[in-house]
C-alpha cells in the first residue's frame, strides 16, 4: 500500500510541476553551429543560430550574435547546411528547413541524398520506413 501511494504522489508531483499548455510542438528549438543559407544569393552565414518558437522563426544569425533561450530545446549541426524548404529563413517567417550533410548549390541540396532532416511548420519531419 505504501509503495502505491508513492508511486501515486510520485506521479500527482511531475504533473503538478508541468506547465500547462506548452506541448512538445511549442516547445523553442535552437539550431546550433551549421552554416546557414537564408535564402537564395544570400552570403552564407557560418556558425549560425536559428531560434524557432512554435511555428516561427524567431532569429538567426551567427552565434556570436543571438543568444540561445533558456528553456529551449538544442540541436548541433556543426558542419552541416540548412536552407530554405520555401521561403526564407528569417524572424517571422513559418520554420520550413532542410538540413544538409554538404555544401548546396546555392539552396538546392547537391543530391537528394544530402538532405538529412526537415523541420516543416516548425516540427521535425519524419519519414515511415526509416
Amino acid at each position: 500500500m505504501r509503495k502505491l501511494t508513492a508511486a501515486l504522489l510520485a506521479i500527482l508531483f511531475v504533473a503538478a510541476c508541468r506547465k500547462p499548455g506548452i506541448d512538445a510542438k511549442d516547445r523553442t528549438k535552437v539550431l546550433i553551429g551549421a552554416t546557414t543559407v537564408a535564402a537564395a544569393g544570400d552570403a552564407p552565414i557560418e556558425d549560425s543560430i536559428i531560434v524557432i518558437a512554435g511555428t516561427k522563426i524567431r532569429a538567426v544569425g551567427p552565434r556570436k550574435d543571438i543568444p540561445v533561450p533558456q528553456a529551449s530545446d538544442r540541436t548541433d549541426f556543426t558542419g552541416e547546411w540548412i536552407v530554405p524548404a520555401k521561403g526564407r529563413i528569417e524572424p517571422g517567417e513559418t520554420a520550413n528547413l532542410l538540413i544538409l550533410r554538404s555544401k548546396p548549390h546555392g539552396i538546392t541540396p547537391a543530391a537528394p541524398a544530402d538532405v538529412g532532416a526537415r523541420i516543416i511548420g516548425g516540427e521535425w519531419e519524419t519519414r515511415r520506413g526509416r
